[in-house]
């Protein structure tokens, strides 16, 4: 049986990710508790396969302790991931997403890592291309959080060019699903779901026409689970979406469908660092992985409001959510 560890395995996608990964797999979990929640994988504490350790990557040697238990692969998921957060915490968000990064390689290199899966960003390609993005356009980052993405990129590629260690980065779109963070940092899934369950506006940013790729979870831990056994994933920088743009003003259109009510709109001024349209091109990811995205938006949509309304009514809401990816 494999020994996977997972950074930030408490948060969103990787909570997600060990529902996954824990049924055929020994599963590490290391996570510093500053967003992710205990409750995410409260189901899980009991069994054998599980191992959780309290430590951030901003600690080499708790890294290292995590690394000599004999960990088989990585899945690098721990970051501050938010836009707005990076503006105004960008010491904070570099150190975490940049040399966090760094550590958790350098730490590869003392241990036999067999292969180590980095969660990137469409945060990367900025505005200096025209969607769908392919793998190969240039990177232009318009925020600090995908400039910190686009750094933790070049590390990866280096180490494997370098050290030869076996890499893979996953460039994911807009994630959203079970476990999503709430609080003044979340995506706009969220806030809409609030919003709508609350009676209160839906609030537009810019005229709404911005698009977005917007993917269910459980696309995105399929994909990472393939990449930890595909070879032909090795040394590849693959984007995950659903290759599929939708404007925020389709968005509230099939917010109000799935609620079956029209919610009002407040418009507010676009926000700097954020960019106006973001797809992307999945060929690569379905030659490379036969990767094929198996959840619509509507369906996930559906999912995704009764995962909240079931948190509401259980009154759990702040131990079911945590950071968003």
């Amino acid at each position: 049986m494999r020994k996977i560890l997972v950074t930030g395995g408490l948060g969103f996608i990787g909570s997600n990710l060990v529902d996954k990964l824990i049924l055929d797999n020994e599963v590490v979990i290391i996570d510093d508790f500053s967003t992710g929640q205990l409750k995410n994988v409260g189901r899980h504490l009991k069994n054998p396969r599980l191992k959780l350790i309290k430590g951030s990557i901003l600690e080499v040697n708790k890294v290292e302790e995590v690394l000599k238990d004999g960990i088989d692969s990585i899945v690098h998921l721990a970051a501050v991931v938010s836009v707005v957060r990076s503006s105004r915490e960008p010491r904070l968000v570099h150190q975490v997403n940049v040399e966090g990064t760094l550590n958790v390689l350098e730490s590869c290199l003392k241990f036999p890592v067999e292969r180590l899966v980095f969660a990137s960003s469409a945060a990367v390609y900025g505005d200096s291309s025209l969607p769908p993005f392919r793998e190969d356009f240039p990177t232009s980052p318009l925020s600090l959080y995908g400039a910190t993405k686009q750094a933790g990129e070049a590390y990866i590629n280096a180490y494997h060019k370098s050290h030869g260690l076996k890499t893979v980065i996953l460039r994911l779109m807009n994630i959203y699903g079970p476990r999503r963070s709430a609080g003044p940092y979340s995506g706009v899934m969220m806030k809409f779901a609030e919003a709508i369950e609350s009676g209160e506006p839906l609030v537009v940013y810019g005229d709404g026409r911005q698009t977005r790729d917007f993917t269910y979870v459980t696309d995105v831990t399929e994909v990472i689970e393939t990449c930890l056994h595909r070879d032909e994933a090795v040394g590849k920088t693959l984007n995950i979406g659903t290759g599929v743009p939708t404007s925020v003003n389709e968005l509230v259109n099939l917010f109000s469908l799935v609620r079956s009510n029209r919610s009002q709109v407040v418009k507010s001024p676009a926000r700097p660092g954020e960019i106006s349209a973001s797809y992307a091109n999945i060929s690569k990811a379905k030659e490379t992985l036969d990767y094929e995205p198996r959840v619509g938006l509507r369906e996930g949509i559906e999912l995704f409001m009764r995962w909240y309304r079931d948190g509401k009514r259980n009154g759990s809401k702040n131990q079911l959510w945590n950071d968003e990816t």
